[in-house]
């Protein structure tokens, strides 16, 4: 994708905005790859990219999407033997994800159906390599154990019948799967460390 030398450039609070925006938009997808150095240079891609004239930003996403795709995106392979901590509050939906994440390889933490249950695991089982969260467990949000994720960097998505809307800022960049949804899907994308 070039070198990894910063554009020389000055640029507005707005524009570098757009670009952090973009940048995390497309980095905080479960296909991008966790390593620092690929993220690094994705940033200095995007700039690049702004510098050359691509400014509006549905097309600097579009072109930035199709570059880290080919260039930074994890093989969907790699679940085997990573351990994926499954909270579900619907029983049936539960065994669904469960049974697919198993189905290509991994470890399946639970499934958790409460959030006392959720933080518990979350708290002691220090092995997580990510995790799926439905949002709301029988009434309570899922968010406590979200936030403890985040700030152990345990990655994450959410499963939800509510759409992005509902999410509160801190995890409005967070992977969010709609229900009802195909979990083979989701398994293939779930993100893990």
């Amino acid at each position: 994708m070039g070198s990894s030398r910063l554009p020389e450039c000055v640029m507005q609070p707005d524009e570098l905005q757009l670009v952090q925006t973009i940048f995390d938009q497309i980095a905080t997808q479960p296909w991008f790859s966790r390593k620092s150095a690929d993220r690094e240079q994705f940033a200095l891609y995007i700039l690049r990219m702004y510098r050359r004239g691509l400014v509006v930003p549905a097309k600097l996403e579009a072109v930035c999407t199709l570059a880290a795709k080919k260039c930074y995106s994890r093989p969907a392979s790699d679940l085997k033997g990573r351990r994926i901590l499954v909270v579900e509050d619907d029983y049936f939906a539960a065994q669904e994800m469960a049974a697919n994440l198993r189905a290509v390889g991994a470890v399946v933490v639970g499934p958790i159906s409460n959030l006392s249950d959720a933080m518990d695991v979350a708290g002691q089982d220090r092995d997580l390599d990510g995790a799926l969260l439905d949002v709301n467990l029988g009434g309570d949000m899922v968010y406590p154990v979200a936030g403890f994720l985040k700030m152990h960097c345990i990655p994450f998505a959410f499963v939800s019948g509510y759409d992005g809307r509902v999410l509160p800022p801190a995890f409005r960049n967070t992977p969010l799967f709609l229900k009802p949804t195909d979990w083979r899907s989701i398994a293939s994308a779930v993100p893990h460390r």
